[in-house]
């Protein structure tokens, strides 16, 4: 059914000056609204194929014609060398991102949400700087309850050749039902256990050693088995120790070994029994630490911990600034959406309008996030999330979604153009959130911004379009929508008899220019 081309033109023009500001909507939403304005007029598209090109030519040369860019080499990948010189890089690199932060915390007039700093960053950066000076190695002792950590710290803090060693000891407890700790300011663990290893130990302590930490793995309290099983569990806890990706000591000791029953034989014939301590097993457990455990690599690695995990908090907080700012930016594209698939009198061309929003709201987010994407790949991304957005079926599922809620307050014509804008506004903003999402695990990545990955967009589309089909939020949208897109609204702003709509006296003037330096 034909629409009033003047509701039309009214509805686009209220987001006329936005689309002006952001070039990439003039090509894509110039095309589709001039196309409109034929089929008002009753010309026929197949009968006007020479004008439909001049038009095309003038208002998407500069953007369906661009040459490809050649490809952004991408970012090398930091070698795994963990020395004095990589923190300090690493603190510089923080303390740029800290000058980013402040820079963009002043932008915003009044955040609509607080954002709460921990202690300052600043402070922390050089905390960490100060600590690589440190010559005590914090080393922790983790184990079961009632595997003997407190036992084998008094024994080892008594022995001669730790106390030569600066070591500080602190007892740290888990089991399956707590979770493991991180230990991310202790350069080294002492692992006891008193029987075999579980996976999840297994790969708790991979992971330690992966982050920088050395390890010994202390098979405790050797007298509560046999001599056969005890060489049988040994055995084992040397083969888990071979598949770490360093191989690390096992140590087998008996810190406080149960009594001993000694039977006696008198000379008068009689047979006495009696409990007599053994001596405790520690060696070569303090040998083995010293020669494990070097101090100087450990605190730079320590600190290197420390300085990605102070990075993570400030990229956090980084990304919840760029929100705040962007939200706004996917409010107001998302209207633009809604209004062009509510007016266009030609619903096939909604995929042109939609390709040009979606390319500007990639753009516009990828800046925001520090991913200064080029237009060429503004153009794949916006076709790209069209056609999984299509894949997905998530039109379908939009279009049912607000159709439910819709269907008793408009009659059949309104309900229609109604849910097509209210539809297309719900799906910008999907992609907008989305696209926030990828973009913000992205940054706390570091992955490189040379490229987007399809399939975690994907995953994130799908993510933010199940947690936003709530009945509230969609009300929410429509209490917006309608005072919007309802036409009863527009009439205020219709333009008056003999004014020309701005957006074709745009592309006139481009077809103009087209027309005369086109070879």
């Amino acid at each position: 059914m034909d629409q009033d081309p003047q509701i039309f033109f009214a509805v686009l023009g209220r987001h006329i000056t936005m689309a002006v500001k952001q070039p990439i909507l003039i090509g894509g939403l110039g095309l589709s609204v001039t196309l409109g304005l034929l089929q008002t007029m009753h010309i026929s598209i197949i009968d006007s194929s020479t004008l439909l090109s001049a038009v095309a030519l003038g208002a998407g040369v500069w953007w369906w014609r661009r040459r490809d860019r050649p490809p952004s080499p991408p970012r090398p990948i930091a070698p795994p060398v963990v020395d004095r010189q990589r923190v300090e890089s690493e603190i510089s690199r923080l303390q740029s991102l800290l000058q980013t932060l402040e820079q963009e915390m002043a932008t915003l007039p009044s955040p609509p949400q607080p954002i709460a700093l921990p202690l300052p960053y600043q402070q922390q950066c050089q905390a960490i700087l100060a600590d690589l000076d440190r010559q005590e190695l914090r080393v922790a002792v983790v184990g079961d309850r009632h595997s003997g950590k407190t036992t084998l710290i008094q024994a080892l803090t008594a022995h001669p050749t730790i106390a030569r060693a600066n070591f500080h000891f602190e007892e740290i407890s888990f089991s399956g039902d707590c979770p493991a700790p991180d230990l991310l300011e202790q350069d080294a663990l002492v692992l006891l256990t008193t029987t075999d290893l579980t996976r999840s130990t297994f790969s708790w302590l991979q992971q330690r050693l992966l982050s920088g930490q050395a390890g010994v793995l202390v098979f405790s309290k050797t007298d509560h088995h046999g001599p056969g099983d005890r060489q049988t569990l040994i055995t084992q806890l040397q083969r888990w120790a071979t598949q770490l990706p360093l191989p690390i000591p096992v140590v087998p000791v008996a810190v406080n070994p149960r009594a001993t029953k000694v039977r006696r034989h008198q000379e008068d014939g009689t047979i006495t029994e009696n409990l007599e301590p053994t001596p405790p097993v520690l060696d070569p457990l303090p040998r083995v630490l010293q020669e494990t455990l070097e101090t100087s690599p450990l605190v730079v690695a320590t600190n290197l911990r420390r300085a990605q995990t102070l990075g993570q908090q400030i990229q956090t907080t980084l990304n919840q600034v760029r929100r705040q700012v962007a939200l706004p930016q996917i409010d107001q594209l998302q209207w633009v959406a809604g209004a062009t698939a509510f007016a266009n009198p030609l619903p096939s061309l909604d995929l042109l309008a939609t390709l040009a929003i979606n390319a500007q709201l990639i753009i516009n987010l990828g800046q925001i996030y520090g991913f200064n994407l080029s237009l060429d790949q503004a153009k794949l991304a916006a076709s790209s999330l069209a056609s999984l957005t299509v894949k997905l079926g998530l039109v379908e599922l939009s279009t049912q979604a607000l159709t439910a809620v819709l269907k008793s307050h408009f009659a059949t014509y309104l309900a229609g153009g109604m849910v097509q804008g209210l539809g297309a506004a719900y799906l910008t903003r999907m992609a907008g959130l989305s696209l926030i999402d990828y973009f913000e695990q992205a940054a706390l990545a570091g992955t490189p911004t040379t490229a987007l990955s399809w399939e975690e967009i994907a995953h994130h589309l799908q993510e933010v379009i199940l947690q936003n089909r709530q009945v509230s939020f969609l009300q929410t949208l429509i209490k917006q929508g309608v005072p919007i897109l309802s036409p009863s609204s527009i009439q205020v702003s219709l333009p008056t008899h003999g004014t020309q709509p701005p957006t074709p006296i745009i592309l006139e003037q481009e077809i103009k220019s087209a027309r005369s330096t086109d070879p």
